[in-house]
């Protein structure tokens, strides 16, 4: 990625490509493996996983903005008072490479003043929406798009911006080929006063942004919530569900993708147990798409006493869908299942899981936990390994929160990708760094 470089606190959700997740209906009890880490890929005993023998030759599964092959980290955030610049850090063999870091600034997108900024870092959708085999970018609520090209979108590269009806959008829609047609589709929630709803931009996009086709879903959610979307498979039929969460008085959702409706999503959406965060991932290795739900129990308001219980990871398993599993973690008030992301992070083939302890949500306290995947019922109740980073902050040490998971070396094996304050880590989830660098180059 040849990008000229310029210069220019804590997280609640993960996204896909994006923006990385309970009292449950039924309770199992379950016989879970206590395993250690390793550095090599090994398959659990008994278990259907499958060790990764080298590096993945597919194309990674995360943003690759300039076509090489290498997971890029790739995020948005307001680096200066009411701004919204994009910071890309090329991935290589070795990892996001930081010296060659750029930073697109909102000029440089064309994201209008007037656009709502925050300051929560978020990591922008990256797609082709245009299918000309080049990734886009699609940045902030204005949903202003950089098209692609061989070396990744140019700040004097094309522009467009997806013509979004109404107002009331704070984030870029997250993409997925929601009705299985094979064009890339964009999805958003428009947190209106008047009409909330959930907006589906039907691709292919021209490159003025226009999509084939625009459908308005009702608000699914109670009147003032802001839900978060996640995108992906959950039930492996190749089109894209969308799940949303995190969401007052509101359980998580799930549309399930592929439905004969206007917008390809299923007409109602399945209520999933209570919680603040889902994922899928295949953590048992049978082939089927798995889902899971944190619910810490901390709320996102610091003042509001957390309760005097341990939080909650809850998984449906693809060989058993009427069926939840629960499973406490941490200790009390810790906040386990604040945050999740479904990686394979010692490539045997089955899919571990990321969980996020957090005591205070504005404060920046968390720590990581990773449950192994493949055991014979697939996740492990007991942290595989445990990690934490902390960076000096104004008002004290702000802790590395989890930010994303990719494989960022292409090595067949993920690794997490932390921030704090203004500090990466990218990590294996134990006390060795990958690398770590700051959030912006130098100025010098």
């Amino acid at each position: 990625m040849r990008f000229s470089t310029a210069g220019g606190p804590f997280f609640r959700h993960l996204r896909l490509w994006h923006a990385v997740p309970v009292s449950l209906v039924l309770v199992a009890v379950v016989a879970f493996l206590v395993l250690r880490p390793s550095d090599g890929a090994r398959s659990v005993p008994d278990s259907p996983c499958r060790p990764v023998d080298s590096a993945r030759e597919d194309a990674p599964a995360g943003p690759d903005l300039d076509g090489d092959g290498f997971v890029d980290l790739v995020h948005e955030i307001s680096a200066r008072e009411m701004k919204v610049d994009v910071v890309v850090v090329p991935g290589s063999e070795h990892g996001p490479d930081h010296d060659r870091t750029t930073v697109l600034t909102q000029e440089d997108l064309g994201v209008p003043d007037e656009i709502y900024t925050g300051d929560e870092a978020w990591q922008p959708t990256v797609a082709d929406l245009d299918e000309d085999g080049h990734a886009d970018l699609v940045v902030s609520g204005a949903a202003q798009i950089l098209w692609g090209g061989p070396k990744g979108p140019q700040a004097d590269g094309p522009h467009g911006r997806v013509p979004l009806p109404g107002s009331g959008y704070s984030t870029a829609p997250i993409a997925g080929d929601f009705d299985g047609d094979g064009h890339m589709d964009l999805a958003v929630f428009r947190s209106s006063n008047e009409e909330p709803e959930l907006v589906v931009l039907k691709g292919p996009f021209k490159r003025s942004g226009a999509p084939a086709r625009t459908v308005e879903i009702p608000s699914p959610v109670h009147e003032g919530a802001s839900p978060v979307l996640f995108a992906g498979d959950a039930n492996d039929d190749r089109a894209t569900d969308l799940a949303l969460y995190d969401s007052p008085w509101d359980p998580p959702l799930l549309f399930t993708g592929g439905a004969r409706t206007a917008s390809g999503l299923s007409k109602e959406p399945e209520r999933l147990p209570e919680g603040e965060n889902v994922v899928f991932g295949d953590f048992d290795g049978d082939g089927r798409q798995d889902v899971a739900v944190g619910r810490s129990f901390v709320d996102g308001d610091d003042e509001i006493d957390t309760p005097h219980r341990r939080g909650q990871v809850g998984v449906r398993y693809g060989k058993e869908p009427g069926k939840w599993v629960t499973m406490d973690g941490g200790d009390f008030k810790e906040g386990f299942g604040a945050g999740l992301a479904a990686a394979d992070f010692n490539g045997d083939g089955c899919d571990d899981l990321a969980v996020q302890l957090t005591r205070k949500k504005e404060t920046g306290d968390a720590r990581i936990e990773v449950l192994r995947g493949g055991s014979e019922h697939g996740l492990g109740s007991k942290p595989w390994r445990t990690t934490k980073r902390s960076a000096p902050g104004v008002d004290g040490p702000r802790d590395g929160a989890l930010f994303s998971v990719h494989d960022w070396d292409g090595d067949g094996r993920a690794e997490l990708a932390l921030l704090g304050e203004d500090r990466w880590w990218i990590t294996d989830g134990t006390n060795r760094d990958e690398a770590t660098f700051p959030l912006t180059p130098s100025k010098d």
